[in-house]
């Protein structure tokens, strides 16, 4: 079982000192399904995702929710249990997550293209004994614990199911998701993110133009990070998430709509910009937020050139590409790279990136090779804490389930530096830039 605590089973490291204590602030009263439910009572028939042609309701979405909740716990599934989610429309894998966080479980997001050996590690790692996922993963997973198996035929089922009256069990500081970092991190494997981390993060992003319901659009597979940022994102507004790429789901096409925002990655974006250059007569989003590695520079200029009405709204997400530790909202002109130096890794090879100021409930701080804080403008490697950030960090181990780090200075395996007027360079190169954390070595892909 996990939950903020640790991993049942598994030793729990001690906690590291943590060099800069976090700011404390009052956390969201809410949860994440707790947010949709609001809504589902208040405008049941309002859409919450259309995917191609089909569309889920808030009203369809919270009772079918509460259904399935009420399965898991009659097959056991308690308080912080991990439960993986494996599911290959964005529909069914929102009723699948929501499920499990009413239930008081922890969603472990699998996106589809994720292989049998990453899946299998991943369960390890958690120490998960529970999946919900389609026909085509069940194989996979029925030797290490029992899957449910979300065909129309266990629908019909559910749809029988008469609503537990315990649910909601989810709490504000329980966990909420854990991601997999994956196996060529340098950081953790894993990490919990508990529900008033995520919406802290949502609720620091740019609105549309009204400031009410928002159309979120994200172009990746159900389960991965940018979308579910992007479906919880749309929400929080009690909006509508629109799943990618198909003709209704592009975000020119929504741009007639009083509030619309679309959620990329920097390669992802990229793409679609080339996709629209010559192809005159392209309405904008009203916002577009990238996630991930730092923007490059060459990125801000296209989308200006483009799309000049669109605001553009940078996120820094290091350590599992899922909340933000700075952001930054570009605009056009903007001066935001310094020229090269020695620190740099030598003239010409690489150049001072700012990526903002850190998030709100998120303080960035940065160490030397010996762990030492460095004043501003030294440079070093960049750590953050903050209670806007995951709540543990889960590393594998030889046997069972990983061990967990309570939260604490989490390191991003960036090298950088905190300015005088405390925005946050890192170090960025043309291509990707590989830190080797046990020294000052640097190498330039």
């Amino acid at each position: 079982m996990i939950s903020d605590r640790g991993v049942a089973g598994a030793a729990v490291r001690p906690r590291r000192p943590v060099l800069v204590r976090p700011r404390r602030t009052e956390p969201p009263a809410d949860t994440l399904d707790t947010v949709l439910a609001r809504t589902a009572r208040h405008s049941p028939r309002a859409v919450a995702v259309k995917d191609g042609p089909h569309e889920l309701t808030y009203g369809h979405a919270e009772t079918r929710a509460g259904q399935l909740a009420s399965v898991l716990l009659g097959n056991g599934v308690q308080l912080g249990d991990p439960v993986l989610v494996h599911c290959s429309d964005h529909r069914r894998a929102t009723v699948a997550q929501l499920a499990v966080l009413k239930a008081g479980g922890v969603c472990v997001p699998v996106p589809p293209y994720t292989s049998r050996e990453e899946f299998r590690r991943l369960a390890r790692l958690v120490g998960a004994r529970a999946a919900l996922c389609g026909s085509s993963t069940v194989a996979g997973w029925m030797q290490l614990g029992r899957a449910m198996v979300l065909d129309d035929e266990a629908w019909q089922r559910i749809g029988a199911t008469r609503v537990d009256r315990s649910l909601p069990r989810s709490g504000p500081r329980e966990g909420a998701h854990i991601f997999g970092t994956g196996e060529d991190s340098t950081g953790p494997d894993a990490q919990l993110i508990d529900h008033r981390a995520w919406l802290r993060a949502l609720a620091a992003r740019p609105r549309g133009s009204g400031g009410g319901a928002m159309t979120v659009v994200a172009h990746e597979p159900p389960m991965g990070a940018r979308s579910l940022s992007a479906l919880w994102w749309a929400f929080t507004t009690g909006g509508t998430f629109h799943a990618g790429p198909h003709p209704e789901g592009t975000p020119g096409s929504l741009a007639g709509r009083a509030n619309t925002a679309a959620v990329f990655s920097a390669e992802e974006y990229a793409g679609f910009l080339d996709g629209t250059a010559g192809a005159g007569g392209v309405e904008a989003p009203r916002a577009v937020v990238l996630m991930g590695g730092p923007c490059p520079p060459e990125l801000v200029e296209r989308h200006f050139a483009a799309l000049p009405t669109t605001r553009l709204w940078c996120e820094f997400t290091p350590v599992g590409g899922v909340l933000p530790w700075t952001t930054r909202h570009m605009t056009p002109g903007q001066a935001f790279m310094t020229a090269p130096d020695a620190a740099a890794g030598g003239p010409g090879s690489a150049a001072w990136l700012n990526v903002g100021r850190p998030a709100p409930g998120v303080r960035v701080r940065v160490l030397n090779p010996e762990g030492l804080a460095v004043p501003r403008g030294g440079t070093g490697e960049v750590y953050a804490s903050g209670d806007a950030l995951s709540c543990g960090m889960i590393h594998a181990t030889a046997y069972g389930p990983g061990s967990v780090d309570g939260p604490a200075l989490q390191p991003s395996g960036q090298y950088g530096r905190v300015a005088v007027d405390g925005t946050v360079e890192i170090i960025w190169a043309r291509g990707s830039v590989r830190r080797d954390v046990r020294g000052a070595r640097y190498a330039h892909l």
